[in-house]
């Protein structure tokens, strides 16, 4: 499974980028509207690797499902950000970073357990 390891250890990168981008423009930096929709890094990795090689693992929907819950935040933060309510976008930061750690831990239970496979 040593191909399950490299294709986990690719979303686990995308996923700090991720993380990384929403701070990013909640610290001035410029919003990538592309990176935050259904055409950015993680989405495409679910359509072309996560949902083709790994469809009957439990898990990847569970994965799918929070990138969904933390796209529409981050969208929320944007929105929020854009409309000069600084203090309340970055006080979902929190929110973020619990569903980020959610994120991580389920995408490492489900590396592990394929590991033992």
């Amino acid at each position: 499974m040593e191909a399950a390891r490299l294709d986990f250890q690719q979303l686990r990168i995308k996923h700090i980028l991720y993380k990384s981008k929403v701070r990013s423009f909640l610290y001035g930096g410029t919003f990538d509207k592309t990176f935050f929709s259904t055409a950015g890094p993680i989405d495409i990795w679910f359509s072309t690797v996560g949902t083709i090689r790994y469809a009957r693992e439990p898990e990847i929907s569970q994965l799918i499902r929070l990138h969904q819950q933390l796209t529409t935040l981050v969208l929320s933060l944007h929105k929020l950000y854009s409309s000069g309510q600084i203090e309340q976008a970055y006080d979902g930061l929190k929110e973020v970073d619990f569903k980020s750690d959610q994120f991580i831990q389920i995408l490492s239970g489900l590396d592990e357990r394929l590991k033992q496979v």
